[in-house]
């Protein structure tokens, strides 16, 4: 059957709050083979969320994921240039180093004075000594230049050294997105194709990652009353592939989290009508037995079961031929052919066929050794049961060991279970599929980029915390870049203009500072999640706030900190008088003067905020009355929606345009009367 093997681009990504979704795309020319095998996925990617579509004159006929190391061509080079050429520098400077180290042990074991092998007359002395002399002074010089290089080699190996651990680590931090090697998997999906006509097709395949992870955060521009909201995010994944030139998309949804859809019941005009059924799971159909029973009837004698050999004995466990029993032989096969194949033959024929249960069943017998194998039980006697022996067992024979317990099958596993094959005894139920032998090293590979990047922190102030009763994705204006390393990489996502209405805010009785507050709209379709956000006046950057959770049209407030050009200044006069007819009543008297100067070039809008004292329910000794307000004031109470035990009360503010270098003052009044015998907590004076 014809493979071909592709390579597929990149053409779209959804990052969740954990995981992602990629989307691959491919052209496959005419003539279309029979499969098309996609390789050089990462280890990452999750057989059961894998999903093909087939554009053009073809239909997918099966989809199968699977693990495998490349070919010697398609292999990717062991090392990386940059770390052969540091290996290679090490290597140089390593041999540099051992060459000298050798010329000084010759020069150090030569022998300045030896033996005249000639007959000749010795010559005059002076010219001995002068030769030797010479021999001496081309000995040190020589020495002494090799011991210069030598310090030189040394150093050079050093910085060679150094060079290579660099690149050794950045070789290491570089990502888990490069080709696989030789001694490495990576993960392909064959898609059995069947071609309706000769042209060419798109195959664009979709699968999930879990080593992925994305935080919002914000950008403001403000430009007078226009500002401009820019949407940002930090980006981390460690799926084993770089996501290069790719468009993302944002999602707030949770991919594995599970949620039912709201039940809407019917409301009718009429007789009481039986509630439907709630979805839940159900007991099978019965009668499902029943299909299998032209395969019994016509094949049985083919059926190869279950075989067991203890020993030297072979025990028959089940028969469909009447009258047999434990220990009788079979009856003669009623076709020429299987007779003659042997029990390793059999057992081959069904191996493939077989569930996980059944294949660990069949076991080689010892020579010389007879076999009888069983046949299938009746139709009453079958289980329904998820890979259980057929049978009655009240007729074993005496000694027999029991049949090994049978391991639970994980039912909800859906993409790990197949339907069992007719000839198994959990036929027409699903199973558990036979494990990968690759999966121990995939499934390690995947529990530990998941644990690298859930321990990866997030940057400071953003959150990856958010309500999910509308979910929402933000997609990248254009394409971006995200490298497979497991850190974070901060992109530009989308940007949309909006209004800024700015205000002054100041509570003279606690500080004397005012604070400037914008209000933004939301100018994009989808919510605002929390995080931080960037906040630039004219281009200037004036602080970092954070952004609540809000809707799409709902405004959003940001502190852009202390307004130096506006001042304020809180004066209190306070004096007590006697009150009453009697004069045993005392009245406290507090007069509050609050002076507002614009030195800034613009006029402001301003909110002063003030609190009255407020006594306690059911106090008929202490009485409070308010007295000149200028300009008027409203109530003002900043938390509504909290407990009465927990509201602010007393509170007032008020609201005025404050021009350009021009000066405004607010004045409030109020007085307490109390008992002439009695004193405030705290002293009678309620305001400094």
């Amino acid at each position: 059957m014809e493979v071909a093997a592709v390579d597929a681009r990149i053409e779209q990504i959804t990052v969740y709050a954990t995981g992602a979704r990629v989307r691959r795309v491919m052209t496959i020319p005419a003539p279309l083979p029979s499969r098309v095998r996609i390789v050089g996925l990462p280890l990452s990617v999750i057989d059961d969320t894998v999903r093909v579509e087939v554009g053009g004159p073809a239909i997918a006929t099966a989809v199968r994921a699977g693990v495998d190391a490349p070919v010697a061509s398609d292999a990717a080079a062991e090392d990386t240039p940059e770390l052969r050429a540091a290996r290679r520098r090490v290597s140089i400077a390593d041999a540099e180093v051992e060459r000298i180290t050798v010329a000084l042990g010759v020069i150090a074991a030569a022998t300045v004075v030896a033996p005249d092998p000639s007959d000749d007359p010795p010559a005059a002395w002076s010219l001995v000594v002068e030769a030797r002399r010479s021999l001496v002074a081309f000995r040190a010089a020589r020495e002494l230049t090799l011991r210069e290089q030598l310090v030189t080699a040394r150093r050079e190996l050093a910085e060679a050294q150094r060079a290579l651990d660099a690149a050794v680590d950045r070789d290491r931090r570089s990502g888990t997105a490069r080709g696989a090697k030789l001694h490495e998997l990576r993960k392909y999906v064959e898609v059995e194709l069947t071609a309706t006509a000769a042209s060419e097709i798109a195959i664009h395949l979709e699968y999930h990652v879990d080593a992925a992870r994305w935080a919002p955060s914000y950008v403001a521009r403000i430009e007078g009353e226009q500002v401009m909201v820019e949407v940002r995010a930090v980006v981390a994944q460690d799926a084993g592939e770089d996501w290069t030139g790719v468009p993302l998309k944002l999602s707030t949804a949770e991919p594995e989290r599970f949620s039912l859809l709201p039940e809407l019941t019917a409301q009718k005009i009429g007789r009481r009508q039986q509630e439907p059924a709630r979805p839940g799971f159900r007991a099978p159909p019965t009668g499902a037995d029943a299909l299998y029973a032209d395969y019994v009837r016509t094949l049985k004698p083919q059926h190869i079961e279950d075989a067991r050999v203890f020993g030297s004995k072979s025990v028959l466990e089940d028969s469909t031929f009447e009258g047999a029993r434990p220990g009788a032989p079979l009856p003669p096969p009623s076709f020429a052919q299987p007779q003659q194949q042997t029990f390793g033959e059999l057992a081959q024929e069904n191996w493939d066929d077989e569930s996980s249960h059944a294949k660990e069943s069949f076991s080689t017998p010892p020579s010389g050794v007879p076999v009888r194998m069983s046949v299938p039980a009746p139709k009453k006697s079958m289980s329904r049961g998820g890979g259980g022996d057929l049978g009655d067992r009240r007729d074993e024979a005496p000694g027999e060991l029991p049949p090994a317990p049978v391991q639970a099958v994980p039912r909800l596993d859906y993409g790990n279970l197949r339907m069992a094959p007719a000839s198994s005894s959990a036929r027409g139920t699903l199973i558990a599929a036979t494990a990968d032998r690759h999966a121990g090293a995939v499934a390690q590979e995947l529990a530990s980029a998941r644990a690298r990047l859930a321990a990866l922190t997030l940057p400071p102030g953003c959150l990856a915390a958010w309500a999910h009763t509308y979910d929402y994705a933000f997609t990248t204006d254009g394409a971006v870049d995200v490298r497979a390393d497991g850190a974070w990489h901060s992109i530009a996502v989308t940007q949309k203009p909006s209004a800024a209405k700015l205000r002054h805010v100041t509570v003279p009785r606690e500080q004397a500072d005012v604070f400037r507050v914008a209000a933004i709209t939301n100018p994009f379709v989808g919510p605002l999640l929390p995080g931080p956000i960037d906040v630039y006046d004219r281009g200037r950057f004036l602080v970092t706030s954070t952004v609540e959770y809000t809707p799409p049209g709902a405004p959003v407030e940001i502190g852009l900190g202390v307004d130096a050009a506006v001042k304020v200044a809180r004066n209190v006069e306070f004096h007590e008088e006697a009150a009453g007819m009697l004069r045993g009543a005392l009245r406290l008297v507090h007069a509050i003067t609050i002076d507002v100067d614009n030195l800034s070039g613009r006029a402001i809008e301003l909110e002063v905020r003030e609190r009255l004292p407020v006594k306690r329910d059911g106090d008929d000794e202490v009485e409070i009355t308010a007295g000149k307000i200028e300009p008027a004031w409203e109530r003002w109470t900043p938390d509504a929606g909290a407990p009465r035990e927990q509201r602010l009360r007393g509170g007032h503010r008020w609201k005025l345009t404050v021009p350009a270098g021009a000066k405004r003052t607010l004045r409030a009044a109020y007085e307490i009367k109390i008992a002439g015998k009695l004193e405030l907590v705290g002293g009678n004076r309620r305001d400094a």
